[in-house]
C-alpha cells in the first residue's frame, strides 16, 4: 500500500508510465490525475456499471460503435497530455493500491462565477456501498475549497438516486429543495434534487473533524 504514506495535498508519485499527481488522499481512496494507462478502464466503464443507470441515462446511448470508442480513446489521451488547472476540473478516484474506481468533476454556470457544481461517478460496482464514494466526494470538496476562493459548491441529483442523496448528506451538503417531477423516465416522474455547501459550512466541518 505504497500510496498510504502520501500526505493529503499536492504530492507526486513516480509511476512506471510517468509522474502522477495525487491531489489528495484519505483512508480508502486517492484523487489523482488521469493516466494514459487508465484508458482501457475508462472505455470499459462507458458500457458497463451500475452508475450508468443513475447518471442521466437518457443522455447516454445504450452502446457505442467502434468509431465512437476510437474517438473516446483519442480524446482521453489528449486530455491526459493537457496542462491542468488548479483546482482541477476533474480527477480520477483510485484505491490506495492505485486501482481506478471512477471520477469526480466540477462545472459552473458562467453567469454565477462564485458557485461551482460537482459530480461523482463510482464505476466499479464491487466498491459501492462501502464508503469509498463518500470519502472521495469529501476529499474533492476539500480540494476545491482549499485551492480556491469559491464561495459555494452545489450538487444536483435525480430523486431515483437515493445513494447519491445519502452520500451528499453524509459529506455535509444541505438539502435545498427540488424541482418536482421535472422529467419522466421509464414510467417514473423524477425530481431534480438540489444540495449546496457554503464555504463557512465547510470550514465548520473541518473544525469539527479536527477537534
Amino acid at each position: 500500500m505504497i500510496l498510504a504514506y502520501l500526505q493529503r495535498e499536492n504530492r507526486y508519485m513516480k509511476m512506471s508510465n510517468g509522474t502522477m499527481e495525487v491531489l489528495t488522499s484519505g483512508k480508502k481512496v486517492v484523487l489523482r490525475d488521469s493516466l494514459p494507462a487508465d484508458m482501457d478502464t475508462h472505455i470499459r466503464w462507458l458500457n458497463h456499471g451500475e452508475w450508468r443507470r443513475y447518471d442521466a441515462p437518457w443522455e447516454r446511448p445504450a452502446s457505442m460503435t467502434a468509431d465512437e470508442i476510437s474517438t473516446k480513446r483519442k480524446k482521453f489521451l489528449e486530455t491526459c497530455m493537457q496542462e491542468l488547472p488548479t483546482p482541477r476540473n476533474r480527477a480520477t478516484i483510485a484505491t490506495l493500491e492505485n486501482k481506478p474506481l471512477g471520477w469526480v468533476n466540477r462545472y459552473a454556470d458562467q453567469r454565477r462565477p462564485e458557485a461551482w457544481f460537482v459530480g461523482i461517478d463510482m464505476c466499479e460496482d464491487d466498491y459501492l456501498n462501502r464508503g469509498y464514494g463518500a470519502e472521495a466526494l469529501g476529499l474533492w470538496i476539500q480540494h476545491l475549497f482549499t485551492n480556491s476562493e469559491i464561495h459555494r459548491i452545489g450538487l444536483d441529483t435525480w430523486s431515483f438516486n437515493l445513494r447519491m442523496m445519502h452520500v451528499a448528506e453524509k459529506v455535509g451538503f444541505v438539502y435545498e429543495g427540488a424541482q418536482r417531477e421535472l422529467i419522466a423516465w421509464q414510467g417514473q416522474r423524477l425530481d431534480l434534487v438540489h444540495y449546496g455547501m457554503l464555504r463557512r459550512e465547510w470550514e465548520k466541518i473541518i473544525v469539527r473533524a479536527s477537534a
